[in-house]
């Protein structure tokens, strides 16, 4: 095994304080450590599930996290990462607020990894309506068949689910999916998703978005593949958000057995309609500051 868990991901955003309010008023979230522009914001133990960035100028997301069980596995998948179609972005490194040391990786559609070993914990949060987890990321891929092969050979990710020809699930835990591709005509970031509880919370944080005057993207509803109830809607940097609830396990901790779906679709959403052009279209850059 090499990726046991999905981690963190970085997001750059052009209001820091506008963004961390943003997390702690819908999704629960509270700031564990605020360095110069930089916010770490958790739900749980961990001393962070998400990054934030101060900057203006450069719209994306940095790298999605990916925890790896020691140094010695860290390294082994660094030594894969060229047979496997992707490259290595400067050299393994520690000083991350929360964890021990860290790789950044480079898959063949342009798409970072953070590779990282260790994750501080920190005490018990207060009392709150919160999420549970950082759960799942869905890249826009111009060739599925290159970016499949570079999670499966260099960060040990397993099959979940396909839909036709335009998207395929994978995971690395127990949760149907860690990671999801979807095929489209330039790399960026589809969504990335956090756990909720049930359908009531995911009702709550939806209401909790009309107060403020946003409206979600679509759902709630009920996803084919993974089996999950959903939620979408838009982040203060444009990226979306997915609510997950009641999302399937693989075995041996599961029993969903992994398929092919005919292809359409209508298979996406088992309760209602085709998902919106709104969420077709979004799609969150790569942010350009590591090179290519």
């Amino acid at each position: 095994m090499i990726s046991e868990r999905v981690g963190h991901m970085a997001i750059r955003v052009p209001d820091l304080d506008e963004a961390v309010d943003f997390y702690q008023d819908i999704l629960g979230l509270v700031e564990t450590e605020r360095d110069g522009g930089t916010s770490y914001m958790t739900c749980n133990e961990r001393h962070h599930e998400l990054i934030l960035i101060q900057d203006e100028g450069v719209r994306g997301y940095e790298y999605v996290g990916l925890e790896v069980p020691d140094a010695e596995t860290l390294e082994k998948a660094r030594s894969l990462v060229y047979r496997a179609g992707g490259e290595l972005i400067g050299r393994t490194y520690d000083g991350e607020p929360g964890v021990d040391r860290a790789a950044l990786l480079r898959g063949p559609d342009g798409h970072i990894y953070k590779l990282f070993v260790g994750m501080e914990e920190t005490g018990p949060l207060p009392e709150g309506d919160r999420v549970e987890r950082f759960e799942h990321y869905s890249f826009k891929s111009r060739n599925l068949g290159k970016s499949e092969r570079f999670i499966q050979e260099a960060l040990g990710f397993r099959f979940s689910d396909r839909l036709g020809r335009n998207a395929s699930w994978w995971h690395c835990e127990s949760l149907h999916h860690g990671m999801a591709f979807v095929f489209a005509p330039k790399p960026e970031l589809s969504h990335y998703a956090f756990t909720g509880t049930d359908l009531n919370a995911i009702g709550r944080i939806a209401d909790r978005l009309r107060a403020r005057g946003q409206r979600a993207i679509w759902g709630p509803s009920r996803h084919g593949p993974g089996n999950n109830l959903f939620l979408y809607f838009h982040d203060t940097a444009g990226a979306m958000i997915e609510i997950c609830a009641d999302l399937a396990l693989m075995p041996p901790e599961g029993d969903y057995a992994a398929r092919q779906w005919t292809g359409g679709l209508k298979d996406i959403n088992q309760w209602g309609g085709l998902p919106p052009l709104r969420f077709i279209l979004t799609g969150f850059p790569i942010a350009d500051i590591h090179g290519s």
